[in-house]
C-alpha cells in the first residue's frame, strides 16, 4: 500500500501534462506527433457501461491499469475529508480470495504493485505488472476491489497510520504549511475537503462511514479503466473478456459529477507560529491563474519558469535570504498559482525581494532571447515523465478528467512550440507581475499568503 504523505498534499511543481516518448520515430517518419500516437489508442465498453481506454506502449513487457473513479474529495463533506482515500486504502489490506499475507507474498513473487490515490476531482486504484503475471494479478487487482474483507483489526492499523501522520504533519513545519494553506486556500469552496485524512475529519473515519462510502464506488457511472502495454490484439482480447467477468458486473446508479466554482483569493496573510521551524520562515503566496484549457496557460506554465530563474538569482544567491523560492499550483479542474518560500534565513525585506525579482521580468526582447531555452526545458520536462507505462497511464487519465478525451496531452508539445514571446509576456502581467507600472491595465493580481515560523518575525501581505 502506498505511504501516506502530508508535506506533499501541496503541488510545489508545475503541473505539465507529458507527451509520448516516441517522438523521435515519429519525426523520422515524418508523421506528426499526434498522427504517430494516436493510432496506439483504442476504446470499448464493458456491458455496464464502463468505458476501458487501451494505449499501446512499445516500452517494455510492463502493464499498467488504472480505474479512474469520478469525483474525489470534492463529493465528501468536509467533515470526512480523507473517507475514499481511507476507502481505497482499506480495501487493500484483503479480499475474500486473497489475504493480505497472499497478495504480500504474490507482490513480492511476482513484483507488482497494487496502488490508489485520491485527489479533488477523481482518485484512481491502479495495479503495475510484467505481461507474465498479468492475468493473476488483474484478478488480484478485481477481488481486491470487489470483495474486501473491511476487518475490524486492519482498520484499527489504518487509523494508527493516519493519527502518526497527522501528528507529523502538524510538527513539521512544510506539513502545517500544506495543510494551512489548503484550508484558508478553499475555504466555503468544495476542495475544502480535503483529499487526507486530517486531525478535523480523524473522528469522522469510522469502519462504518468506510463501508458505506465503498458502496458509493461500486457504481459503474463513476467508473473508468485504462490500461497500457504491450497490446497484441489476443492479449486486449483477454483483458476485455476479464474485465468484463469482474467490473462488468458493477451495477450502474445515478451520479452527476459535481459543478466545481472557480476559485477566489481574498483575505489577510495567515500566520502558524511552530517553534520546530527554528529561526527560519516557511511561506506559500497562492492566487488566481489560468485554467488548463485557457489559451493563457502554457504561456503562463513558460512565464514562471523565467520566474523561478529570477527568484534564484536574487533571493537565494544574491540576496542569501532563502534555501529555496519556486512557484507551482494546487488544485485540480480548478487552480490556484503558489509561490513558495523554503526556509528563509532572513525575514527583514524578503517580501520586497521576492516581489523585486518577480518584477524584474524581461521585456518581450528579452523574453524572446531565452523563449527556446525555456519551450526546451518544458518539453524535456514532459518527454521525461513519459517514459514508462505509469507516465503515459497518468497522462491518459488526466486528458480524460479535464478534457474529455484520452489523446489530449498528445498536442501539448506542438503547442509549446507554438507559444510567442508577447503571449508569455502578456500571461506574466495578467497574473504575476507585482507592481502596477508592470501589471496589465494597472492591476495587480492579488496574492494571499500563509506562513510559518517561530515567533511571527517573517511577516508578508504588507
Amino acid at each position: 500500500m502506498k505511504k501516506i504523505s502530508y508535506i506533499g498534499m501541496v503541488l510545489l511543481a508545475l503541473v505539465m501534462v507529458s507527451c509520448a516518448s516516441n517522438a523521435g520515430a515519429a519525426k523520422a517518419k515524418g508523421a506528426s506527433y499526434y498522427e504517430s500516437n494516436a493510432a496506439d489508442f483504442s476504446t470499448v465498453t464493458l456491458s455496464n457501461g464502463i468505458p476501458v481506454v487501451f494505449k499501446k506502449n512499445n516500452s517494455g513487457k510492463i502493464y499498467v491499469v488504472r480505474m479512474v473513479i469520478d469525483g474525489g474529495s470534492s463529493v465528501i463533506p468536509a467533515s470526512k475529508s480523507g473517507l475514499e482515500d481511507a476507502v481505497l486504502e482499506m480495501i487493500q489490506y484483503g479480499s475474500e480470495k486473497y489475504p493480505y499475507t497472499d497478495i504480500q507474498r504474490l507482490k513480492f513473487e511476482q513484483s507488482f504493485s497494487i496502488t490508489s490515490s485520491t485527489g479533488f476531482d477523481y482518485s484512481t486504484y491502479n495495479f503495475r505488472c510484467i505481461e507474465k503475471y498479468l492475468d493473476g494479478v488483474l484478478d488480484v487487482f478485481a477481488d481486491i476491489f470487489l470483495h474486501p474483507l473491511f476487518k475490524s483489526e486492519d482498520f484499527d492499523k489504518l487509523k494508527t497510520e493516519y493519527a502518526e501522520g497527522i501528528q507529523r504533519s502538524l510538527t513539521d513545519p512544510s506539513g502545517l504549511l500544506a495543510l494551512t494553506m489548503r484550508k484558508v486556500a478553499f475555504e466555503g469552496h468544495p476542495y475544502a475537503s480535503n483529499p487526507s485524512v486530517i486531525k478535523e475529519s480523524y473522528d469522522a473515519i469510522t469502519l462504518d462511514a468506510i463501508k458505506e462510502h465503498y458502496k458509493t464506488i461500486l457504481n459503474a457511472n463513476r467508473l473508468k479503466i485504462v490500461v497500457v502495454g504491450d497490446l497484441a490484439e489476443s492479449v486486449q482480447n483477454n483483458l476485455v473478456e476479464k474485465l468484463e467477468a469482474s467490473f462488468g458486473k458493477i451495477p450502474s446508479a445515478d451520479f452527476t459529477k459535481p459543478k466545481i466554482p472557480d476559485l477566489t483569493v481574498r483575505g489577510k496573510t495567515v500566520y502558524e507560529k511552530l517553534e520546530q521551524a527554528g529561526d527560519s520562515g516557511y511561506a506559500f503566496g497562492f492566487y488566481l491563474c489560468p485554467e488548463r484549457t485557457s489559451a493563457d496557460y502554457i504561456p503562463y506554465a513558460l512565464a514562471t519558469m523565467y520566474i523561478e530563474e529570477a527568484l534564484f538569482s536574487q533571493v537565494r544567491e544574491q540576496k542569501g535570504a532563502v534555501y529555496s523560492a519556486g512557484s507551482g499550483i494546487i488544485g485540480g479542474e480548478k487552480l490556484l498559482g503558489v509561490l513558495s518560500v523554503y526556509r528563509a534565513s532572513k525575514p527583514e525585506n524578503l517580501q520586497q525581494y521576492i516581489y523585486d525579482a518577480i518584477d524584474s521580468f524581461p521585456d518581450e526582447r528579452g523574453v524572446a532571447e531565452k523563449l527556446d531555452q525555456y519551450k526546451n526545458k518544458y518539453i524535456n520536462a514532459l518527454f521525461s515523465s513519459a517514459q514508462d507505462a505509469s507516465g503515459v497511464a497518468g497522462n491518459i487519465v488526466s486528458s480524460l478528467q479535464y478534457y474529455g478525451d484520452p489523446t489530449t496531452y498528445l498536442h501539448r508539445a506542438e503547442k509549446v512550440q507554438a507559444v510567442t514571446a508577447d503571449q508569455v509576456l502578456t500571461a506574466y502581467r495578467a497574473y504575476l507581475a507585482r507592481s502596477s507600472i508592470n501589471a496589465a491595465n494597472g492591476k495587480v493580481n492579488p496574492i494571499r499568503w500563509v506562513v510559518v515560523d517561530k515567533d511571527g518575525r517573517y511577516t508578508f501581505g504588507k
